[in-house]
């Protein structure tokens, strides 16, 4: 399984100023901050042509339970989620050449922006093994599904949280006062894509036990021996 990030994990910043703060900068007078947010749930892509020792070393891959070197992968589920946000701002232009801004929209997706799920070339297709290859890997997609429904209200929440403690910023220029706007949004989502890391981790773990492995190993009468890479010969030269 392998999870691409599209936010770096960074040190948290500080949310907002205090409303005593935003008084005494005298920017007033904005209308409250509206909060769009979308979930995206990619639609699942199947690529069954790549073969046990390419998904064996793709690069990113998390290791399962068993981590050996003569460990083999017959099925691969890919994701890649996160998020991507725009934000609105209203500007006033003050008596001494200062700007105040306020956020006036958050619009944001979360979610899954790609979802692929593999199956060994060397399993033929209908076979009783790719039939079992295939639901595990159907079960990890099962999971993201179901974080991702139970996460979205929780983020909604965090985020409403977030605006209601936004205040107006006032700063020498917009482009300053752009970035001030849109900092705690920054912050607070680089804590929730943490967050749901963390959970998706843990959750997918529960798939990929080693008893789940070996069940794999085991059924339809061991028919995965027959798709495994041969080990190398080893030959010996006799000197007489």
């Amino acid at each position: 399984m392998t999870v691409r990030l599209l936010f770096l994990a960074l040190p948290a910043i500080l949310l907002s100023m205090s409303p005593a703060v935003a008084q005494s900068n005298g920017c007033t007078g904005f209308p409250p901050t509206t909060l769009d947010l979308d979930t995206v749930l990619a639609p699942i892509q199947r690529d069954d042509a790549l073969s046990i020792v390419q998904l064996t070393r793709l690069p990113g891959r998390t290791p399962g339970p068993v981590s050996k070197a003569d460990s083999h992968v017959l099925g691969l589920t890919q994701a890649r989620y996160g998020e991507q946000s725009q934000v609105s701002a209203l500007f006033k232009t003050m008596g001494d050449g200062t700007y105040c801004a306020s956020a006036s929209k958050l619009a944001i997706s979360f979610g899954f922006q790609q979802r692929i799920v593999h199956v060994a070339r060397e399993i033929p297709a209908g076979s009783c093994l790719y039939g079992e290859v295939l639901a595990h890997e159907m079960r990890h997609v099962a999971v993201d599904e179901a974080l991702l429904q139970e996460m979205m209200p929780q983020i909604r929440s965090r985020l409403d949280q977030v605006i209601a403690e936004m205040v107006p910023v006032r700063s020498r220029s917009q482009s300053q006062a752009m970035a001030a706007v849109r900092r705690p949004l920054e912050s607070a989502m680089r804590r929730i894509m943490q967050d749901f890391g963390r959970e998706r981790d843990r959750r997918q773990a529960q798939v990929d036990t080693v008893e789940e492995y070996e069940r794999v190993s085991r059924v339809c009468n061991g028919e995965a021996r027959n798709y495994l890479p041969k080990p190398a010969t080893r030959r010996t030269v006799r000197q007489g």
